[in-house]
């Protein structure tokens, strides 16, 4: 019988990546799904909200951080499908979580971006809430748009800002913020997807009571 060993490397060339990425530790895929699934229902949010205004605001981490997050290429690609436009309103300093100090959106860059972004239909946080003191509020225009706040301990592959449920509470209270997501679970609707189950699994959406 004859043998072809460069067609048996060419063939195991071929089949180990895919060995390889079959393999791929499932923690690592449980991690990513939920944060693109964030991504998803975040967008859906942001263009009920925002309505016929077609750009969106967004306030990420700097590059200290690290690169862009899971949680915020998702919600780009959903939301740009949608018509709208996506630009980078701050790109914040938020600390070091390694070290002690305060860690999170400072109050000065929150509040510049309400005032530069003001004509957006939407303004979008993946740094978490602002970090703001007693007074502080009062700051915030009477009228400026949304702001959606993701306030989760994970954004995929990046660590998130998560932020005090009553520091959430006097945010929405005080109309500064209108949405927050969080980490948590809640019942699905019926009939969701696969995407809303998902999310439903590992975050909750906060809202200002009417």
């Amino acid at each position: 019988m004859s043998h072809c060993p460069s067609r048996n490397i060419a063939l195991l060339l071929f089949v180990l990546p895919l060995v390889v990425s079959a393999c791929k530790p499932k923690e690592t895929r449980l991690l990513l799904q939920p944060s693109q699934a964030l991504g998803v229902v975040l967008a859906e949010q942001t263009a009920q909200m925002a309505g016929a205004k077609k750009r969106v605001a967004v306030i990420t981490p700097d590059a200290n951080w690290g690169p862009p997050s899971t949680a915020e290429e998702s919600f780009k690609a959903a939301i740009q499908k949608q018509g709208f436009s996506v630009v980078t309103a701050k790109a914040a300093n938020l600390g070091d979580p390694m070290r002690s100090g305060e860690v999170g959106l400072k109050a000065a860059d929150f509040f510049e971006v309400l005032e530069k972004s003001s004509d957006a239909g939407a303004i979008v946080s993946f740094a978490g809430a602002p970090l703001l003191k007693p007074g502080d509020a009062a700051r915030a225009p009477a009228e400026h748009p949304p702001v959606l706040v993701v306030c989760t301990g994970t954004l995929g592959n990046l660590p998130g800002v998560r932020s005090e449920p009553m520091q959430l509470g006097r945010l929405l209270d005080a109309r500064v913020i209108q949405l927050a997501i969080v980490d948590g679970s809640e019942p699905a609707a019926a009939k969701a997807d696969a995407t809303h189950e998902l999310f439903a699994q590992h975050y909750r959406i906060l809202r200002r009571p009417d």
